[in-house]
């Protein structure tokens, strides 16, 4: 009793911790010291629940890690499939956080609070995310600063398809395509009336969360659900400093210092002692505005000025001295001082502030020989980017009328909401010679804001809908298939004075079938896709077009993709598997590409589409080979995916006011190696269960387009790429406790690529996650309490691949602790 009335008090505490913002240390201490007492009276309660119990049943009623009832024989299964029970230990604030322990799989981190998954280098638009098969309600393949927000603790497990996953979902899973497989309609009947779990948790440098998790029955049929999760947290703990080194060197590039947000104050001054006259023509037209000259226009390598038409001898320069040596530079640059857009502190991660929260429901009639259900989503998320923006504010105003601006740098800020209205159904009939036809559907509308600080700078509101028709044959001796059709629309209306899209809608249609044909040991794996996709975009009131290529015509665009994949498995006695496949995809241009203008606030760019884009076409050949011994297993694979017409946000090595690069869409042809490992041992050793794992990934996305701007603003390789790195994990777990371990070794970058100046490499990093839990029991209620750490090297780690990597390292040094309660 005493227990339940210190977790009541906490979770009824805790939310008020985020509107308190001037008693903060107050309710630190004081959750501090409750977690103390709940801590104390752990051995207690325990002894007390062991009185009452007859068996050790602690056991934690969770969602479970299931398929749907009669579950479809897939033809091409999952690359990887990730479970409830490691989605409980591996789970971040972000998808891709979460998702970056996997090989070939790495965080695309846009500050802490936003992160979409990167395979082999591709994300955004060429990684579709998913939801129970549909795709989300998902803007971030636009502005990656738009986090997809989901309720991890309502989540089944994790699908995640790689190479061949287009013939499955299209050309926005060029590069793969992750599946959250979610509980919101349920997806098995209820064994009890009642069951579910309540989480409380809190870290030193995490903020807080709760979630909940309710399930049950009604009747023999029917079974529903209701769930969801609240979080947020104040600005986070780094290491050092916010800013990489290079961001304060005197060496520092005009680009590179805008990326970084800081201001160089220099002065450049000519060696005139290298130049042996001085223009005759300068001389003469010097004041004249029509001309523009100054003074640095003076001094010539020439002998003659072309004036009138006639050749004018130019006279010697007095101060030139010959002779010099070769090399001698003709200029030197002297930098008075370096100061940031804004004023930043020490150990600390300016803005990274965060807020959000979930809620889901549904219910489902599971028949026999019918499924069917209905649900509800709905997602917030207010938090910030580890940036500013220049913004104009009004000052005073002159006797003359005339206005006056202050001109101020803003945190940059995003707001998103989302609601979404499920569908599901299955129907199984008999004796037609299919297995099952399943019909799912969603409706969703959202919100994404974009801020300088609490001023809007730019809204898009998002109307989707997504359909998908599956049909899955029943086994036919040697073949196994499924088939479908999909289609969606979205469409999308901004607002704001800073819009950097116009209105615009996209409609997509494809139909695919993926047959697998099995004669042991061979298995033979075919599939083919059609895409229709159509983009348009609207000139209203209020938007300025592009500055880009050709984006300011705003031109409709029509595509057709075809996307096909053939594979072949040979097992090899009972122990190993050789594997060789060949997928051939295409992807269309998204609004943003097209159509995209003026400053994109959340990405601190000037952002240019092109409306004349082509599409993608990438073809990809994998080899693997695998061997698995009693409880030992090992996988090496190596992929290379050449792409034509390759997207990308090229620099053009301009920069205006704010510091806001000026960067355009353009296509050039490109290839991605890769080569993946991994090895996993399950051992028990009496009561002692030991689960150990390794790996190593190694990606280069490499420029092969032999075209000189190309070559001059983005080199050899495409900058801001993944970086090779290994890792380790391990479990021990006996009776009640278990001990999880995470490490990772990040390498430095080898393969750089260029921003017009090279790419400066990040350091090396390693990070390293603990987590420890133990299971009791009280009464009809499962405790589990769970103590977790992160980045316990406390070291500061800038991933190469992150856009923000000379604004804001990783957090530092986190320890979580929490309770799962579950009934």
């Amino acid at each position: 009793m005493q227990l339940c009335c210190v977790c009541l008090l906490g979770l009824l505490y805790l939310p008020l911790l985020r509107i308190n913002h001037t008693n903060l240390m107050m309710n630190l201490r004081y959750f501090a010291r409750c977690v103390s007492i709940f801590i104390l009276l752990i051995p207690g309660l325990d002894g007390y629940a062991q009185v009452k119990t007859t068996k050790d049943s602690a056991t934690i009623h969770q969602l479970a890690d299931v398929e749907v009832s009669a579950a479809i024989p897939d033809p091409l299964p999952a690359t990887k499939k990730i479970s409830r029970k490691t989605l409980d230990f591996v789970q971040s604030n972000t998808l891709g956080e979460t998702l970056s322990h996997i090989p070939g799989i790495q965080n695309a981190g846009f500050g802490p609070n936003s992160g979409s998954p990167m395979i082999r280098s591709l994300s955004g638009n060429r990684v579709k995310i998913l939801q129970n098969g549909l795709a989300v309600s998902d803007l971030s393949g636009i502005s990656p600063n738009l986090n997809v927000i989901s309720d991890m603790d309502n989540l089944l497990g994790i699908d995640i398809y790689q190479a061949e996953a287009s013939v499955r979902y299209g050309g926005k899973a060029i590069g793969g395509a992750i599946d959250l497989r979610d509980n919101t309609i349920p997806r098995q009947l209820s064994k009890q009336r009642l069951t579910g779990s309540l989480i409380n948790m809190g870290g030193s440098n995490s903020g807080f969360k709760q979630a909940i998790d309710l399930n049950g029955k009604l009747g023999g049929k029917w079974s529903w659900h209701v769930g969801g999760m609240n979080r947020w947290n104040y600005d986070l703990r780094i290491p050092g400093n916010t800013k990489a080194p290079i961001a304060y060197d005197p060496a520092i590039d005009n680009l590179t210092a805008s990326m970084a947000q800081v201001d160089v104050d220099k002065v450049t001054t000519r060696n005139l002692t290298l130049y042996p006259y001085i223009s005759q023509f300068a001389l003469d037209y010097l004041n004249d505005p029509q001309w523009g000259l100054s003074e640095a226009d003076l001094y010539t390598f020439q002998e003659k000025s072309s004036i009138g038409g006639m050749l004018v001898a130019n006279p010697k320069n007095p101060v030139y001295i010959s002779g010099q040596p070769a090399g001698t530079p003709f200029s030197t640059t002297t930098v008075r001082s370096i100061t940031d857009y804004a004023p930043v502190q020490r150990g600390i991660m300016p803005n990274s502030h965060s807020n959000s929260y979930a809620f889901n429901a549904g219910t489902a009639y599971l028949g026999k020989d019918l499924d069917i259900g209905i649900g509800f989503r709905r997602s917030y998320g207010y938090y910030g980017i580890p940036g500013f923006s220049l913004r104009k504010m009004p000052g005073h105003t002159h006797e003359d009328g005339s206005a006056h601006y202050n001109q101020v740098y803003l945190p940059i800020n995003t707001r998103s909401e989302h609601n979404n209205v499920l569908m599901e159904s299955a129907f199984r009939p008999k004796g037609v010679g299919l297995h099952e036809i399943r019909l799912n559907y969603s409706t969703g509308f959202g919100q994404d804001s974009e801020l300088t600080g609490s001023y809007l700078a730019n809204r898009f509101q998002s109307l989707q809908h997504n359909l998908r028709l599956e049909i899955a044959q029943d086994e036919i001796e040697h073949l196994t298939g499924l088939s479908g059709f999909d289609a969606s629309y979205l469409r999308m209306k901004g607002a704001g004075e800073e819009r950097y899209l116009p209105d615009n809608s996209s409609r997509e249609y494809g139909f695919f079938t993926q047959q697998k044909i099995s004669f042991s040991p061979l298995e033979v794996n075919l599939g083919y896709r059609r895409d229709q996709v159509s983009r348009r975009a609207e000139l209203t009131k209020g938007y300025t077009p592009s500055r880009g290529l050709g984006g300011g015509k705003l031109a409709a665009r029509t595509f057709g993709l075809d996307q096909y994949n053939a594979s072949l498995l040979l097992k090899v006695i009972d122990i190993a598997f050789l594997k060789a496949s060949y997928n051939q995809a295409e992807r269309a241009p998204d609004v943003n590409e097209l159509y995209a203008g003026n400053d994109h606030y959340a990405i601190m760019i000037e952002e240019n589409g092109d409306d004349r884009l082509n599409k993608e076409r990438a073809g990809t050949a994998e080899f693997g080979v695998g061997l698995k011994y009693k409880d030992i297993s090992f996988s090496l694979s190596h992929y290379q995916t050449s792409f034509q017409n390759y997207l990308y946000l090229a620099h053009t090595g301009i920069s205006r006011s704010g510091g806001f690069l000026v960067k355009e869409w353009r296509q050039a042809d490109t290839k991605i190696t890769v080569w993946e490992a991994e090895m996993a041992m399950l051992k028990s050793f009496g009561s002692f269960k030991i689960n150990m794992g390794g790996y190593f990934d190694l990606v280069r996305n490499m420029n092969v387009s032999h075209q000189s701007l190309r070559d001059w603003a983005e080199g050899d390789y495409m900058p801001n790429m993944p970086t090779s790195r290994f890792g380790f994990s391990g479990s021990v777990s006996r009776k009640r406790i278990e001990l999880n371990v995470l490490f990772d070794r990040y390498l430095k970058q080898r393969f750089l690529g260029k921003n017009i100046n090279p790419e400066p490499p990040m350091p090396a990093y390693s990070l390293l996650s603990v987590r420890c839990s133990f299971k009791s029991m009280l009464h009809k209620f499962s405790l589990n309490y769970f103590l977790e750490g992160s980045n316990l090297l406390n070291v500061e780690a800038r991933p190469q691949n992150s856009l923000l990597k000379y604004l804001a390292p990783l957090p530092g040094l986190n320890i979580s602790m929490g309770i799962k309660i579950g009934v």
